[in-house]
């Protein structure tokens, strides 16, 4: 069966009083998100959601100790259980030989794992630790589901949805990628701290002040932006307009981009990752981008205008369809990296900047894309399928 729906009309907002009735309810939900910041974040906005509104939820993580959640996930104060996977994309056939050789052990260990943790439900966001985790769900008879957060969906996704109960999905673009399985479009769930900004008025730059301008790469930094970026903002400055810049490079490029920088006598703060994004969008007057699925969903939320450009290495080129359909609703101008020229973009930015009204507009075309009640919608709808699982075992007793 496939079950299409949307979040701002339909099905899961309609339970919302069920929730609500249930909210002293005991849970104990496990949330599987590894490798990228754009996994974790998602789950952490998923585990502030199911506390917010079932206070008593038991919240476990399960990752891998070399990806984003080993210090992500305790930084907010969650347990994270490690499951020990391997990546299978981008790797050599022996490796991937190697790797699905190896599954089954991850399986059995990841059942060890939830039988000592009994959750009521399992949800997966993508990274190697979803695929041996939610099939060992599933082998105990736990709900299961997952998140997928892109246009085009990961192969671990892709791999999962035919034995899940539920894929919830970020863009309604990405519905085709999905044969089978009951499918439910709720947007991308955003961290708490992002979450928060959804109703504040984001201001437009102060005449006379420096532009302040966010440029940020992904988790890993994008050497693309690294490199492009401070030659941008110079030819701009050489125009007659001033920056301050927050430019979050990666561990790789920081040198270079700081150079860079000092180069072009530009005011700036070049860091590998941001630890607080909320205050560095609140802090922006525009953003330079990739467009992970996360981001795009962060920067609606804060109407904060921005130039996207698609991370070329992205797996599948997914970046480029994110920023499609998020134009699609926008308008917001693009670029690729193959098609970037040199002064393309100047012209466009330097009237927006300079121009309040042009500000405002692109600021309130962002925010059509947000979907501020995506982590409600998720937590409400997981809550149907858990009840619903409940009733069928004393059904069946």
């Amino acid at each position: 069966m496939q079950r299409v729906g949307l979040a701002v009309t339909g099905h899961p907002l309609a339970l919302a009083s069920s929730v609500d009735r249930d909210a002293h309810a005991a849970r104990r939900v496990v949330l599987v998100a590894g490798g990228t910041a754009g996994h974790v974040y998602p789950a952490l906005a998923i585990a502030k959601a199911y506390r917010q509104h079932l206070p008593s939820t038991e919240v476990l993580f399960v990752g891998t100790p070399e990806g984003y959640e080993a210090k992500l996930v305790p930084r907010y104060g969650h347990t994270l259980l490690m499951v020990r996977s391997t990546p299978v994309v981008g790797e050599t056939w022996a490796r991937k030989v190697r790797t699905v050789g190896s599954m089954g052990g991850a399986v059995m260990r990841a059942r060890r794992l939830l039988t000592e943790a009994n959750p009521d439900l399992v949800i997966g966001f993508g990274g190697y630790a979803s695929v041996p985790t939610i099939l060992a769900a599933r082998s105990l008879g736990v709900p299961t589901a997952i998140h997928e957060g892109n246009v085009v969906a990961g192969l671990a996704n892709r791999m999962l949805s035919r034995f899940v109960d539920r894929i919830y999905l970020g863009f309604a673009e990405a519905i085709k990628e999905f044969q089978t399985g009951s499918v439910l479009v709720t947007g991308n769930p955003v961290r708490p701290d992002v979450a928060a900004l959804a109703n504040q008025p984001h201001d437009a730059p102060v005449p006379g002040q420096p532009y302040r301008i966010l440029v940020t790469g992904g988790s890993e930094g994008s050497s693309f932006l690294n490199r492009q970026v401070p030659k941008l903002l110079a030819r701009l400055a050489s125009g007659g307009l001033t920056f301050e810049v927050v430019h979050q490079s990666g561990l790789a490029d920081q040198d270079s981009v700081r150079e860079a920088y000092r180069e072009a006598s530009l005011k700036s703060s070049v860091t590998p990752f941001v630890e607080d994004i909320a205050k560095a969008y609140q802090w922006a007057d525009f953003a330079i981008t990739c467009s992970g699925a996360a981001t795009l969903a962060e920067v609606a939320i804060v109407g904060l205008p921005l130039l996207p450009v698609p991370l070329s290495t992205a797996a599948k080129n997914h970046q480029v369809f994110n920023t499609i359909a998020f134009a699609r609703v926008t308008g917001a101008f693009w670029l690729s990296e193959n098609a970037w020229k040199s002064d393309q973009p100047d012209k466009k930015i330097a009237t927006l900047l300079s121009h309040q009204m042009a500000w405002r507009e692109a600021s309130e075309s962002v925010r059509r894309f947000a979907r501020p009640e995506a982590n409600r919608a998720l937590v409400t709808d997981t809550e149907a399928i858990i009840k619903a699982r409940r009733l069928e075992r004393k059904w069946s007793r």
